[in-house]
């Protein structure tokens, strides 16, 4: 009780209320007590299911945006190769056919 002194009345009301609705489901019929825990239940299994659904699509956004940051690296790889194949005077058709980059993309480096 001297701990409970010390806390903040919103705190002190929200311990008074859990300790109430405690005693409340001790005193509930075993029928009741049933119902309750089932309906628990179905409660604890539904917010087990969003968080998990929230982890699967957090995993997902991971791998997507790995696959797009794989895919930015090969662009940038294949411009700077361009790039030195275009600095080294080799036919812009031949770097096109052999960086896969179009034509316009290697005259704008």
């Amino acid at each position: 009780m001297e701990k409970l002194n010390r806390y903040p009345f919103e705190i002190k009301d929200k311990v008074f209320k859990k300790l109430i609705e405690t005693c409340d489901v001790a005193s509930w019929t075993r029928e009741e007590r049933i119902k309750y825990d089932r309906a628990l239940k179905r409660y604890r299994d539904t917010i087990a299911v969003m968080e998990g659904q929230k982890m699967e699509g957090r995993a997902e956004g991971r791998a997507e945006g790995i696959k797009e940051g794989k895919e930015q690296g090969r662009k940038e790889a294949q411009q700077d190769i361009a790039r030195n194949f275009k600095q080294s005077g080799i036919p812009i058709d031949v770097i096109a056919q052999n960086t896969g980059l179009s034509i316009d993309e290697i005259n704008s480096l």
